[in-house]
């Protein structure tokens, strides 16, 4: 036997594992435990399309497989495409009357292709029902009064990445729990050559384009420094009216804060906002001390560096907050309006919350769970439990496109670190971009 059959050979039997866990967790598998309410065959014959970009197909026919248990007559096609065209491919497949049953919404979409979506049978689920049974912030995202839109699988936060190595080396004992330790810890890791240069990062922070997720980690300053993104029209203005004079509204501070650490002159400066390495990169190298990033990010991490010690930590909080907030950006899926089983859609999709389904989806994504009892387990689990407890507590900006926020963002981040103006003048320039670049209704 080759290399190359070989390796197929146990890529097939690990797919065929996936799908034998989730049958015996959903309880399908004859004469085996399980949870989850299979029931009895309901649905003779139908047939539904998925368009998703993150769900390995094989993970994803797993679950297809567990529903389809007590439904043996229904079909459903997953089709994952690719991140880069995937908005565009939709838009187009909408357009030609060809939109799939159900596909994947970002947390930030509700508002942009609400009048796509088929909003779920109250019969059936609501967001009154899923109350106390989902983390808030998945019905703040894909709900709209009593009507729900969307339901996420998983849900995502921004955490703090630090390098174990550098932190013993600088003899520091535990990760920042909150921006003033942070600014500390930044100072003791950032050592610089005899010319000025960053020589070790000790935060991966300040600069826009060549750091992973900075315009999240501006967002979720604001909403931590108590900033209001819209004002009482539903304009963009970032509260630039709580700033006087001379003071800070709570925007300007935080977009201030940010910038300061890639400020040569700013005693906070640990990042070169030239450099050629990524933030990820330089973390992998040992040249950073800690790095923001998502779940995935561990992921990443040890394909670039696979002896690389690290740890994970919860997001810094403002110090003597009375709550937590932490940034969300996640995705869900949509049933489309046009969809000739719509019902059969959400059907579906409520059947992925099961708990079994939950689990399973969780071990396999290495995401925190949008239902709370699953949630609870995950809390104990090493690799998922900054995440987990992160989930109760995420906060989003979901009336604004992620692609849009990202987009204006990383633009005001260079305006400010290139000294040319202020704070209160990059944000209004950011709100007046994002004010033209919005939909009507998501104002």
């Amino acid at each position: 036997m080759n290399a190359t059959t070989l390796k197929y050979l146990i890529m097939a039997v690990f797919i065929g594992l996936g799908i034998f866990a989730v049958l015996v967790w959903a309880g399908i598998v004859p004469g085996l435990g399980g949870g989850g309410n299979t029931g009895t065959a309901t649905i003779k014959r139908a047939e539904l399309t998925v368009w998703g970009t993150a769900d390995d197909k094989a993970q994803f026919d797993a679950m297809v497989e567990a529903f389809r248990g007590p439904n043996p007559g229904v079909k459903i096609t997953y089709e994952k495409k690719s991140p880069e065209g995937y908005e565009d491919e939709l838009v187009r497949a909408f357009a030609a009357g060809k939109g799939p049953d159900l596909f994947a919404l970002h947390n930030t979409w509700l508002v942009k292709y609400g009048d796509l979506l088929a909003p779920a049978s109250k019969e059936l689920v609501s967001p009154a029902g899923l109350k106390g049974t989902l983390a808030d912030v998945a019905l703040r995202d894909f709900a709209a009064g009593d009507a729900l839109y969307g339901l996420p699988l998983a849900i995502d936060t921004l955490a703090l990445y630090y390098n174990t190595e550098l932190f013993n080396s600088a003899g520091i004992v535990f990760p920042p729990k909150d921006w003033d330790e942070f600014v500390k810890d930044s100072r003791l890791l950032t050592k610089r050559k005899p010319n000025g240069e960053v020589a070790i990062s000790g935060a991966a922070m300040g600069a826009g384009n060549n750091i992973p997720y900075a315009p999240d980690h501006l967002a979720l300053l604001m909403l931590q420094y108590g900033a209001s993104i819209f004002d009482a029209s539903g304009k963009v203005n970032f509260g630039a009216a709580g700033g006087s004079g001379a003071s800070l509204s709570p925007a300007e501070a935080a977009l201030d804060f940010y910038t300061s650490f890639a400020k040569p002159s700013h005693p906070n400066y640990s990042w070169q906002k030239d450099s050629v390495f990524t933030a990820e990169d330089l973390f992998a190298q040992n040249r950073a001390g800690m790095l923001f990033g998502y779940a995935g990010t561990r992921t990443q991490l040890l394909k670039k560096s696979p002896r690389l010690q690290f740890a994970v930590a919860p997001m810094p909080q403002v110090k003597g907050a009375t709550f937590n907030k932490n940034y969300a950006n996640y995705w869900g899926y949509g049933v489309y309006k046009n969809s000739k089983n719509k019902e059969l859609a959400w059907e579906f999709l409520n059947y992925l919350l099961t708990p079994p389904i939950q689990e399973y989806y969780g071990s396999v994504m290495g995401k925190a769970s949008v239902v709370r009892s699953v949630i609870a387990k995950q809390q104990q689990n090493p690799d998922l439990n900054v995440f987990a407890d992160q989930a109760l507590t995420a906060v989003s900006v979901n009336r604004i496109d992620f692609t849009i926020l990202r987009a204006v963002f990383t633009e005001m981040i260079a305006s400010q670190i290139s000294g040319d103006q202020f704070p209160r003048q990059s944000l209004q320039n950011a709100a007046a971009e994002m004010n033209t670049l919005l939909k009507p209704n998501s104002q």
